[in-house]
């Protein structure tokens, strides 16, 4: 199974430094919605769904290995753009909030889970997307773009999942 696109993640440059564009990405980074959230949500799911969903395990771990590509590299373009990676939100003067376990949703049911994944996906679709008409940097733009790529193959997985084992969405 294809659990990222097989197109190449860009080289982390940026045009020039510019706190206001790593504040937006810490939301990605470590917000509430994040890369980080979201590994922390599918390996607790790999952990807690029930044995005779093995699929569902696997996959779980295999998509938060991806998440974790997008958490370095949205990291590294953090970095780059003269701010700190924190694990939270901040503005230009002040880190607003930390990250915390209570973002991850501890459901242990299957179907509650696939829904919950599902939501979570398309959200960070449509945060990325709008993220686009905010940054102009080209370089920024091309690794966002290329992460929204892997954000839509998970989709289409827990969609095609949720199908699988309980009918249509």
């Amino acid at each position: 199974m294809l659990y990222r696109s097989n197109k190449p993640y860009p080289k982390v440059e940026v045009e020039a430094l510019n706190p206001a564009y790593a504040a937006i990405l810490l939301e990605d980074y470590g917000g509430i919605a994040s890369e980080d959230t979201a590994i922390h949500l599918y390996l607790y799911q790999s952990l807690v769904a029930e044995a005779d969903v093995s699929e569902y395990k696997d996959i779980m771990l295999h998509i938060s290995e991806v998440e974790m590509i997008h958490l370095r590299l949205l990291g590294e373009a953090i970095t780059k753009l003269g701010y700190l990676p924190i694990y939270g939100a901040a503005n230009l003067d002040k880190i607003n909030r930390l990250w915390n376990a209570g973002y991850v949703d501890y459901s242990t049911n299957l179907k509650q889970m696939l829904e919950i994944d599902i939501e979570a996906e398309k959200q960070a679709i449509i945060k990325y997307e709008h993220q686009l008409t905010i940054i102009k940097d080209r370089y920024i733009r091309q690794l966002i773009t290329r992460i929204i790529e892997d954000e839509y193959i998970h989709l289409s997985i827990f969609q095609n999942l949720y199908c699988k084992y309980f009918g249509n969405l």
